[in-house]
């Protein structure tokens, strides 16, 4: 990981990944608090998550990039900053979210709304796709985790988010539906071509 330490930085390692945290000026504070407070209200759905926790190995730079490129694809966006901005932008939004009762650095996934890309019009549909396929990529690499989801103006805590992710797609639910609806079309369709043979 090629990066500069200053002298004021602060250098954590949580297992084989390095973070690191320096001292950002107020002007940068604030420009941060200003983007959290922008997002959070346009996001259809805000995902905590986190990369990197004390003692475990954490999300190396690679999988940081592959993470980074499955959001854009789906029209979300991963938003890392300190938890004292965070819990400022919620109290605004009076969200029950409480960051500070999350261990390890948390990052803030935003999926669907103005402030993370999207594309204008994104329907729910999306937003439980962008919720799939974030613990897919959770499934194959284990060190990202959840804590919840504001979704809908509701905060969901992870059990509630994780129910949600592995519901099955549309296509999917379709498919079951479709299946269940032709079984018995079929068996009625031999016993008329059963009762037309007698006549």
């Amino acid at each position: 990981m090629n990066a500069e330490v200053k002298p004021r930085d602060w250098l954590v390692v949580y297992g084989k990944t390095v973070v690191f945290y320096y001292m950002k000026s107020k002007s940068q504070k604030s420009e941060e608090l200003k983007k959290l407070k922008e997002k959070l209200p346009k996001s259809k759905i805000t995902i905590f998550t986190t990369f990197s926790r004390e003692g475990e190995k954490g999300l190396s730079v690679s999988q940081m990039s592959e993470l980074k490129k499955t959001l854009r694809g789906i029209n979300a966006e991963l938003f890392v900053t300190k938890k004292t901005l965070m819990d400022l932008a919620l109290k605004e939004l009076k969200s029950e979210a409480d960051v500070y009762g999350m261990e390890g650095s948390v990052g803030l996934v935003f999926g669907g709304g103005e402030g993370s890309g999207a594309k204008p019009g994104i329907s729910v549909d999306d937003v439980y796709a962008i919720s799939k396929k974030l613990y897919e990529f959770a499934k194959k690499n284990k060190a990202l985790q959840f804590f919840g989801a504001i979704f809908e103006s509701h905060f969901l805590g992870k059990e509630g988010f994780l129910e949600m992710a592995k519901m099955p797609s549309k296509e999917t639910l379709l498919a079951r539906l479709f299946g269940m609806m032709k079984y018995p079309i079929t068996g009625l369709a031999i016993v008329l071509s059963e009762v037309a043979k007698k006549k």
